[in-house]
């Protein structure tokens, strides 16, 4: 019988721990991403339903152009290792005015005031997604995502009328 005791023991080199870690924190990493793509898409969808109900078409394009800012500042704006900056042309898209629409059509948008208010939460937080790149985006995007989404469900449940 042979002693086992003094059998060496495999053990991977602390290098590819450390690749280990690292892989591990890159896929964690997307998988935020991934969800906050879904979310931005999520939204984005509900606010293209808000731009087709719009009979003023001015009011109608700002709804559209908001709706494909979201989406775009929660998937490909969430660069790593990208500046965390906006890109202006979206940072406009989804300003806060969204709400008034379009300044070339009298009157607003039709929208309720539930509609509104989570417009306006999930327009201010696409703008903020690109931003966590540079800290911890996995800390910080499952909140912002999370956000975005009772968001969009309140928008979805406020009553158009």
């Amino acid at each position: 019988m042979r002693d086992v005791s003094v059998l060496p023991v495999a053990t991977e080199p602390p290098a590819e721990d450390g690749d280990q870690e690292q892989r591990e924190r890159q896929h964690a990493v997307n998988e935020v991403f991934a969800e906050a793509g879904e979310a931005g898409r999520r939204a984005a969808g509900w606010v293209c339903g808000l731009a087709a109900r719009q009979l003023q078409p001015g009011h109608h394009t700002v709804l559209e152009r908001a709706a494909d800012a979201v989406e775009q500042a929660a998937g490909r704006e969430i660069v790593p290792g990208g500046e965390s900056q906006l890109a202006e042309e979206l940072a406009y898209d989804l300003a806060a005015d969204v709400i008034t629409g379009s300044i070339l059509v009298d009157g607003l948008p039709e929208l309720s005031t539930g509609e509104r208010i989570a417009l306006i939460a999930v327009c201010a937080l696409a703008a903020a997604l690109p931003g966590t790149v540079l800290n911890d985006p996995t800390r910080e995007l499952p909140v912002l995502t999370a956000t975005m989404n009772a968001a969009t469900q309140a928008g979805i449940a406020a009553d158009p009328r």
